[in-house]
C-alpha cells in the first residue's frame, strides 16, 4: 500500500531536485538575459536551443517513458529477464539515435527554417544553423540517459534522477562565464555546453545502475515481441508529441516575424514552466512507477487513492504561484531579467506574455497527472487525440488571436491557455468513463 506519507515524500526528493535544478534555471535565464537580451544572437541560440529538446520528448521522458516504465515494472520479478529486456532496449535505442542525430546535423538548415522561417531573410539563420549542429548531439546523451533514469525511477531512486539535470544549467552558467572572463563568442560556447551536459547526465546514471546491479551491455539489436510492444505503446505517444510539437513550431514561426518575440515568449515560458516543472514533474515521476504497479495487481481503489493524494499536495502548491505570477508579472520579471541587454520594454512585453500563461498553470499539472493515468493503463491513444485536439484548437486561436484580433505574441500565449483548458476538460470526462471500466 503506498501511503500518503510515502508519496509525500518521493514528491519531496523529486520536488527539491527539481526545484534546486529550476533556481539554477533561473540564475542561467537572468544571465541569458543579460548576455544576449532579445537580441538575434540570443534568438538564434534560443532556436538552436529548443531543437534537441523538442526530440527529446519523443525519445526520452515523453513517449519512451511512458512505455518503458510499465513494461519494465512487469518484468521486474524476473531480473535476468529484466536485464535482457533494458539491454535489448539500449542497443535498439542506440542505433536509432546515431541515424536520427546525423541525419539531423545534416539537414540542420531545413529544421531551422521549419522552427522559424522568419530567420530566412537575416543572418540569425546561419548563426542558428551554426549552433544547432552544435548543440544537436545533446539529444543522443539525453535520451540514452532516459533509460537509465527509467530503471532507476521503478527501483524507486527518485532522487537521483531528479539531480542530474541540474548538470545542464551549471554548464550552462559556466559557459557563460567562461565567456566573459576569457572574451569568447558567448554563443558558440554555450552550444558547446549542452552536448557536454548531456554526457555528464550520463555518467551520473549509467553509475548509479550499476550500484543496483544493472551494468549496460550492448548487443546486436533484435525487434522481439517485447521491442515491437515497446514502439506499439509508444507509437501514440510520439505522435501525440509531434502534434502538440506542431503547436510549438507554428507559435515560434509567427513569433519569428516579430523581432524580440521568441525571446519575450521563452522568458515567460521559463518563468511559468517553474512551478509547473516543479509540482508536476515530482509528481509524474512518483505517479507513473506506482501506478504501473498497482494496475498490474488489478488494484483499482488504491490507484484512486494515490491520485487523490498526489492532486492535494499538488494544488497546495501550485495555486499560490499561479495567482503570484497573474498578479505581480511585472516585479517578477523586473528583478528578474531587467539589466544589460534586457530594457524596461522587454520587460513589458515578456509580463504580458507571462499573465496569458499563468492562467493555463493549474490545467496543465492536471493534465500531466491525467497522463500519468493514460500511460499507466496503456490509454496512449486517447494521449494522441488530445494532441490533435489541441493542436487545432491553437491553430485556430492563433489565427483568431493574431490576424483577427491583433494581439501579437500574447495572443500565442493566450491560445496555449485556452487549448489547454479544453484538453483539461476532455480528460476528466475520459478519466471518469476509465474509473468505471477498471471498476
Amino acid at each position: 500500500m503506498i501511503s500518503k506519507s510515502n508519496l509525500l515524500i518521493n514528491f519531496i526528493t523529486v520536488g527539491f531536485w527539481t526545484f534546486v535544478s529550476r533556481i539554477f534555471g533561473f540564475v542561467r535565464d537572468i544571465m541569458f538575459a543579460a548576455f544576449l537580451g532579445s537580441g538575434p544572437i540570443g534568438e538564434a541560440f534560443i532556436i538552436a536551443f529548443s531543437l534537441p529538446n523538442i526530440f527529446r520528448r519523443f525519445f526520452a521522458e515523453g513517449a519512451f517513458n511512458a512505455a518503458f516504465i510499465p513494461m519494465f515494472k512487469k518484468s521486474m520479478g524476473n531480473k535476468k529477464q529484466s536485464i535482457k529486456f533494458s539491454n535489448n532496449t539500449l542497443s535498439m535505442m542506440i542505433l536509432i539515435l546515431i541515424i536520427f542525430t546525423i541525419v539531423s546535423i545534416i539537414i540542420m538548415p531545413v529544421l531551422v527554417l521549419a522552427m522559424a522561417s522568419g530567420f530566412g531573410n537575416d543572418n540569425r539563420f546561419e548563426t542558428s544553423v551554426f549552433f544547432g549542429r552544435i548543440t544537436f548531439p545533446y539529444i543522443f546523451f539525453v535520451s540514452v540517459s532516459s533509460l537509465f533514469a527509467g530503471i532507476l525511477n521503478s527501483y524507486g531512486k527518485f532522487g537521483i534522477v531528479s539531480a542530474t539535470p541540474i548538470f545542464l544549467n551549471i554548464s550552462l552558467i559556466l559557459a557563460m562565464i567562461l565567456s566573459y572572463v576569457f572574451d569568447w563568442e558567448v554563443g558558440t560556447i554555450l552550444s558547446i555546453s549542452v552536448p557536454i551536459s548531456g554526457i555528464l547526465q550520463l555518467i551520473v546514471l549509467v553509475q548509479s545502475c550499476r550500484k543496483i546491479g544493472y551494468s549496460p551491455k550492448l548487443n546486436l539489436p533484435k525487434l522481439d515481441a517485447k521491442i515491437k510492444k515497446l514502439m506499439i505503446i509508444a507509437l501514440p505517444v510520439v505522435l501525440s508529441g509531434g502534434v502538440i510539437h506542431i503547436n510549438l513550431l507554428v507559435g515560434r514561426q509567427i513569433a519569428s516575424y516579430y523581432d524580440g518575440a521568441i525571446a519575450w515568449l521563452n522568458y515567460a515560458d521559463r518563468l511559468y514552466q517553474l512551478p509547473l516543472g516543479v509540482v508536476g514533474i515530482a509528481l509524474g515521476s512518483v505517479l507513473l512507477p506506482k501506478l504501473s504497479e498497482k494496475i498490474q495487481l488489478d488494484n483499482v481503489s488504491e490507484m484512486n487513492r494515490v491520485v487523490h493524494n498526489a492532486l492535494k499536495i499538488a494544488f497546495v502548491l501550485i495555486l499560490p504561484a499561479t495567482v503570484a505570477l497573474i498578479i505581480l508579472p511585472i516585479p517578477i520579471i523586473t528583478v528578474l531579467f531587467e539589466r544589460g541587454e534586457f530594457q524596461e520594454f522587454d520587460v513589458a512585453m515578456t509580463s504580458a506574455s507571462l499573465v496569458a500563461y499563468a492562467y493555463a498553470l493549474p490545467f496543465l499539472l492536471n493534465s500531466k497527472f491525467f497522463n500519468s493515468i493514460f500511460f499507466a493503463t496503456s490509454k496512449t491513444k486517447f494521449v494522441l487525440l488530445l494532441g490533435i485536439v489541441s493542436l487545432f484548437i491553437n491553430l485556430l486561436l492563433n489565427y483568431l488571436f493574431i490576424f483577427i484580433f491583433g494581439m501579437g505574441h500574447v495572443g500565442l500565449a493566450l491560445a496555449t491557455t485556452c487549448a489547454a483548458l479544453i484538453v483539461w476538460l476532455l480528460s476528466i470526462i475520459f478519466l471518469i468513463y476509465l474509473r468505471k471500466s477498471l471498476a
